[in-house]
């Protein structure tokens, strides 16, 4: 699995683009094209939402995974995923065996005005993440719509937005 960060931000700030993917996943959900994430209840809540946000990391993971050769997935940038819903950070190293779980990124800089030195980082909301596994909408309707973005030099854009697509398209073939 993808390391999964345990990152403390300052004054809860996440990412600042996690507000408009929020807007447009709610818009997804009142137009019936991606289903809400349902919340939790009881004592362990948090602790239940967390566990299914990494889960859903997980089929990330592997959906990359399938789709990629070895070599392909070293190419790939280090890059983070946060998913919005309760600020779940994953980070993704690629290694001969696949994403590194065991890796301990660093804070993503989330604030850097120099392009080159912006941490390359998906935002997504879980529920719109479940949306594109299932095959609900493809990855320009994502990107395009808001439900993901990408916050990246642009080398590491260009990668990025490939790797979804060729995930994607493993699916259809």
């Amino acid at each position: 699995m993808c390391a999964v960060c345990e990152f403390k931000i300052d004054f809860g700030v996440s990412h600042p683009s996690a507000l408009a993917v929020a807007v447009a996943a709610r818009k997804a959900i009142e137009s019936g094209l991606i289903a809400p994430i349902e919340a939790a209840q009881g004592a362990l809540s948090a602790a239940r939402m967390r566990m299914a946000s990494v889960e859903t990391l997980n089929l990330l993971q592997a959906r990359i995974e399938d789709a990629h050769s070895e070599d392909a997935l070293l190419t790939l940038p280090d890059f983070y995923v946060l998913l919005i819903e309760n600020d779940t950070w994953g980070f993704f190293h690629a290694t001969m065996a696949g994403f590194d779980p065991d890796i301990v990124p660093e804070i993503p800089d989330v604030a850097a005005t120099d392009e080159a030195k912006r941490s390359p980082i998906l935002i997504m909301s879980e529920a719109a993440l479940h949306g594109w596994l299932e095959g609900k909408f493809d990855t320009l309707a994502a990107l395009r719509d808001s439900l993901f973005m990408i916050d990246a030099p642009e080398a590491a854009t260009a990668a990025l937005k490939q790797m979804l697509a060729t995930a994607e398209a493993s699916v259809v073939a």
